[in-house]
């Protein structure tokens, strides 16, 4: 009898652990996990912040080293051009002065130069004369020789200075290059930052959500959140159609397609959830999405979350218990809805299922939209969505 019964008791145990829900976790987070993550997730994003002042800050330092490297261009240019100037001064002055020193030997020019000096020194009177003479012809040629070697010297210098100012240019323009280079990394490292930083603007709302969520639930910080909260998911037998009648226009996977679009209704048609679940996430007028409903599932005691994407309206908020006869909204896409989703074109349901719990706890938790996307393959699936995968298929009922 003993053995009898310990049979019997195997047996009940086994089929429990086939038909109970798989939410009661070992390792399920507790509400003060989630606080914990919240902080941490703050943090991240102060620092997200942090980094991206400092890049912006180097991009403005970058900005103004180049404003002022192109300002000594536009300088070193225009002192360019004033050598260029002053050589021309310099070539004329030279000119000048030859032709100011040949009119007043002029009148050696028609004769023998030395008879021309040997004349005028014997002209003289006294050797105080004399002496005056030779002085004067001797600081005529030397004033002549220093004053074209003056004007020489002034025009190489000139034209040293447009070598060294054009090689100063050529190396600050390099530098510019630099600049902009290294402008166009940081912009790009801003770029990813402000996209982190949006990531970490959704997590934290979604997180924030959750533990009210949960509090509201009466989950206490040492709580599991398995027990506390999703005990009360009914471990549903199957998926059913979200919209009374619709057919495909794209097929999950089709060209990398996270989720099938479900077209053949009007706008304002209802929308119901799925299978009986817990409502883990609302958002409202996505650039890429419009109003989206996330929620959580059990069905055959595997944890799902589905997606309503381009929804028109909204008849639920999170936390909210569903069956699958709950209105949760109805259908959008259209017209009226283009001014903040741009990634729909007409009206339709953008309808995925994905393994997990999406912003949820526990072993099968996680809270990457990514990671959502990844964990999308029951959506092509039709033994769990009861829709076949396939463009053009259609349906007048919800089972």
């Amino acid at each position: 009898m003993m053995k009898r019964l310990g049979r019997y008791t195997l047996c009940f145990c086994l089929l429990f652990n086939l038909v109970a829900p798989l939410y009661v976790k070992a390792d399920s987070k507790t509400l003060r996990d989630y606080k914990n993550e919240l902080n941490a997730l703050q943090s991240q994003q102060r620092e997200n912040k942090r980094l991206s002042t400092q890049a912006n800050n180097e991009v403005q330092y970058k900005r103004n080293a180049i404003m002022e490297a192109n300002n000594t261009i536009d300088a070193n240019e225009k002192s360019v051009e004033e050598s260029k100037q002053k050589i021309i001064e310099s070539e004329a002055l030279i000119v000048k002065t030859t032709e100011e020193l040949h009119d007043v030997f002029s009148y050696m020019q028609s004769i023998d130069e030395d008879k021309v000096y040997l004349e005028f020194m014997v002209q003289s009177t006294t050797m105080s004369d004399f002496l005056e003479r030779a002085a004067i012809i001797e600081q005529l040629s030397s004033y002549q020789d220093s004053e074209i070697h003056r004007l020489e010297q002034l025009i190489a210098d000139n034209k040293q200075l447009q070598i060294d100012l054009n090689n100063q240019n050529e190396t600050l323009e390099k530098a510019i290059n630099e600049y902009e280079k290294k402008i166009e990394e940081l912009r790009a490292y801003i770029d990813s930052l402000a996209s982190i930083g949006l990531d970490y603007d959704e997590q934290i709302k979604a997180q924030k959500e959750l533990i009210k969520t949960y509090e509201d639930a009466g989950c206490r910080d040492d709580d599991s959140i398995d027990y506390c909260y999703y005990s009360k998911i009914v471990n549903a037998s199957k998926f059913v159609r979200p919209l009374a009648k619709g057919r495909i226009t794209q097929a999950y996977g089709n060209n990398g397609h996270k989720g099938m679009d479900i077209g053949g209704n009007t706008p304002g048609t209802a929308m119901f959830a799925s299978a009986p679940g817990v409502v883990a996430s609302v958002s409202y007028h996505n650039s890429c999405g419009g109003n989206i409903v996330h929620i959580h599932h059990y069905v055959n005691g595997v944890a799902y979350t589905s997606e309503y994407a381009h929804m028109r309206s909204i008849n639920v908020k999170v936390g909210d218990t569903v069956t699958a006869a709950t209105q949760i909204g109805s259908v959008g896409g259209d017209s009226s809805t283009w001014y903040y989703d741009g990634c729909t074109t007409g009206t339709h349901l953008h309808y995925t299922i994905a393994f997990g719990l999406y912003l949820g706890s526990g072993a099968n938790g996680y809270n990457r939209y990514s990671t959502f996307q990844s964990k999308s393959t029951p959506t092509g699936d039709q033994k769990v969505t009861g829709i076949k995968n396939t463009k053009g298929f259609s349906w007048s009922s919800r089972y």
